[in-house]
C-alpha cells in the first residue's frame, strides 16, 4: 500500500517521486525496464535558457532552468557540471534573430567572440556567440541513482492500473494516487485527448584530448570535456522517420562537431544512445490532474470560451495524474515540474495554468473531436 505510485522512471518520474518522498509520502517508482530505460537515458542532459522574445514558454522554461540550477548543485552536486555554454548562431539570418533575442533575456549572458573561444573554429565563431557561464550539464546515470535512494523501485512492470473500491491497483501494488510519466510511450491509463508526439534524440560519447572547456550549442550540442570524454547530441534527428541508418546519422554529428572544434577530429567513439523524446503541439511541458474525457464530452460538448485549464467545473479522473512532455528539455523542466505536481497531490496547491493537461481537453473538445463518445 503506497500513498503514490509513479509509472514511469525517467527524470519527471524520478523528480516527482523525489518530491513526494520530500513531502513525506510512501511512494513506489515503476518502471518496465529501469532507471532511465527511455529518453531520458539518451539525453545529453544539457541545461540552457530558452532564447526567444519574451513569451509564456520562454518565460516558463527559463524559471525551470534556473530551478533546475540550483536544485541539481544541492541535491546532486556531484553529478552536476556548471562548465558554461555558448549559444552560437547558424549563419547570419540567425545572428539577426540572436540580436532580437537579447533584448528579451532575463539570464546573465555576455557576448563572446572568438577571442574568447580560441578552441572553436573561426567559421563556427563568425558571428559570435552568447555566451552563459552558470549553464552545465548533468551527468543522467548519476543523478538518477542519487535522487532515487530512499524510493522503493521496482522494475519489469507493464503497468495497467485499475481503479478498485476508490484505490488504484497495479498488480499487487495499491496506493491512493498514480502518476504517468511514461514520455513518448503508450499511456497507462485511457486519455484520448492527449496526443502526444514525439522526435528522437541522438547522442554518442567521445573520448578525446581536445580541450573544450564549455559546452556549445549550434545546430547540434558539444558538451565541456570531462576526464576526456565529450558528449555530442541532437535532438531534432527524426530517426525514424529518416532513410539514413543509426551509423550514418552518428557520423554527421561527429562531422558536425569537428566543424565546431577541430580537435575532435581525433577521437574513440564509447558509446551510441538514442531515445524518443515527448512533446505536445504547443511544447509545454504537460503537468497535473487528468481529465476524464467521457465524463467531460457529456458534460460541456463544446466548452464555453470562458471555461479555462484548472476551473473546478472540469472532472477529472481521481487520484490520476501526468508529468512529462518536456521535449529536449527534460534536465530543465523536471525538477520545477516535479515539484510543482507534488504540491498539487500533497497540498492541493495550483499547478501553473499554462502546464496542466486540461488546456489540451478543451482544444479537443472544442474542434469537435469528441463527438463520437
Amino acid at each position: 500500500m503506497y500513498d503514490t505510485v509513479v509509472i514511469g522512471a525517467g527524470i519527471a518520474g524520478i523528480t516527482t517521486a523525489y518530491w513526494l518522498k520530500e513531502a513525506g509520502q510512501k511512494v513506489l517508482l515503476l518502471d518496465k525496464k529501469g532507471l532511465l530505460a527511455g529518453a531520458s537515458g539518451a539525453a545529453g542532459a544539457f541545461l540552457s535558457p530558452r532564447l526567444g522574445k519574451g513569451g509564456p514558454l520562454q518565460q516558463i522554461t527559463n524559471e525551470a532552468y534556473l530551478f533546475a540550477l540550483d536544485f541539481y548543485s544541492k541535491t546532486v552536486p556531484e553529478a552536476l557540471f556548471r562548465k558554461g555554454l555558448a549559444r552560437i548562431p547558424k549563419d547570419a539570418e540567425d545572428s539577426l534573430k540572436f540580436k532580437e533575442f537579447e533584448k528579451h533575456l532575463n539570464i546573465p549572458f555576455t557576448l563572446c567572440g572568438s577571442e574568447a573561444l580560441p578552441f572553436v573554429s573561426d567559421e563556427t565563431m563568425k558571428y559570435g556567440a552568447l555566451c552563459f557561464k552558470e549553464s552545465g550539464f548533468v551527468d543522467p546515470a548519476l543523478a538518477a541513482k542519487k535522487l532515487t535512494e530512499g524510493i522503493e523501485t521496482v522494475f519489469g512492470v507493464e503497468a495497467a492500473p485499475v481503479k478498485a473500491g476508490g484505490l488504484w491497483k497495479i498488480e499487487n501494488f495499491r496506493a491512493k494516487n498514480i502518476v504517468c510519466c511514461t514520455g513518448a510511450q503508450r499511456f497507462p491509463v485511457d486519455v484520448g485527448y492527449l496526443e502526444i508526439g514525439g522526435l528522437w534524440g541522438e547522442r554518442v560519447d567521445v573520448k578525446s584530448r581536445a580541450e573544450i572547456p564549455m559546452s556549445l550549442h549550434r545546430r547540434i550540442s558539444v558538451s565541456a570535456n570531462i576526464d576526456g570524454v565529450v558528449r555530442i547530441g541532437a535532438t531534432h534527428v527524426r530517426g525514424a522517420a529518416g532513410s539514413e541508418s543509426e551509423i550514418e546519422r552518428i557520423n554527421a554529428l561527429i562531422v558536425e562537431a569537428i566543424k565546431m572544434v577541430p580537435d575532435l577530429e581525433d577521437q574513440l567513439l564509447l558509446r551510441i544512445y538514442a531515445g524518443r523524446r515527448s512533446s505536445v503541439s504547443d511544447h509545454f511541458p504537460v503537468v497535473g490532474a487528468l481529465a476524464d474525457l467521457q465524463k467531460a464530452a457529456r458534460k460541456f460538448n463544446v466548452p464555453p470560451k470562458t471555461l479555462q485549464p484548472g476551473s473546478g467545473e472540469i472532472p477529472h479522473i481521481e487520484g490520476c495524474y501526468t508529468a512529462g512532455c518536456f521535449g529536449g528539455r527534460g534536465f530543465v523542466f523536471a525538477p520545477l515540474m516535479g515539484k510543482m505536481l507534488a504540491r498539487k497531490i500533497v497540498a492541493d496547491e495550483e499547478v501553473d495554468r499554462s502546464v496542466l493537461p486540461d488546456r489540451l481537453l478543451l482544444r479537443y473538445l472544442r474542434r469537435g473531436s469528441a463527438r463520437s463518445l
